[in-house]
């Protein structure tokens, strides 16, 4: 667990550092606990119903807002590489940045492409995201646009993976400041965003190019 907490704190450094850098934002007041598996239910929460076991969450229900994070992570997190851990610690430090403002409702394929776009940025400056988008083969008919619920486990690690790899993907195509312009574009925000609308606030954030790159994109359209 000492060592578990040490590898986090760094890594919560890093990325706050990283986020701050590329969203020209502060810090958000945050608290983080890394919960032992057998003190699980005590965790804060919205609900009276413990989350399930190993899964890492945002919860607003203290102030200041609380990122949980498992000492053991549930094994539906594939593939496991040197970078799951990273990613999962980056990816929810993501969500405590863009929250950190107040977002309308966004449809489900936006509001978990930019944290895990976000984390994706990280692991490609320290070098640890290639490995681990090699160990992925999304399935070929998963539309992210078109996820929905209810979906399970291995469903659910598909739809995160796709979205990983397409906020790779457009890194490597436009730079990481098209984030910027995304999350400054959701802030701005002032009514529910609706998928024409989501759609148009990620093509325009890419810039020059961006709508006929997400048009050519299997996972964003479809094949």
């Amino acid at each position: 667990m000492e060592d578990r907490a040490g590898e986090t704190r760094n890594l919560l450094d890093t990325g706050a550092g990283t986020f701050s850098e590329i969203l020209a934002t502060g810090t958000p007041d945050l608290s983080v606990l890394l919960v032992a598996d057998g003190d699980w239910e005590d965790a804060p929460r919205e609900g009276e119903r413990p989350y399930p076991p190993g899964l890492p969450y945002l919860t607003q229900s203290a102030e200041p807002p609380v990122l949980i994070l498992p000492e053991t992570l549930s094994p539906a997190f594939k593939p496991h590489t040197q970078a799951t851990w990273p990613l999962v610690v980056w990816h929810e430090l993501a969500h405590a940045f863009v929250l950190q403002r107040p977002v309308p409702r966004t449809p489900a394929w936006l509001r978990e492409f930019v944290p895990q776009a976000l984390a994706a940025a990280v692991a490609r400056r320290t070098s640890v995201l290639s490995l681990h988008l090699g160990e992925i083969a999304p399935p070929p008919d998963l539309t992210v646009r078109k996820f929905s619920g209810p979906a399970d486990a291995e469903q659910q690690m598909a739809f995160q993976n796709a979205l990983l790899g397409l906020g790779a993907a457009a890194l490597v195509e436009f730079g990481e400041g098209f984030l910027r312009r995304l999350v400054h574009a959701l802030w701005d925000q002032r009514e529910v965003v609706s998928e024409a609308r989501a759609e148009e606030l990620l093509a325009g954030s890419l810039g020059s190019g961006g709508r006929v790159w997400l048009e050519g994109r299997p996972e964003f359209q479809g094949g």
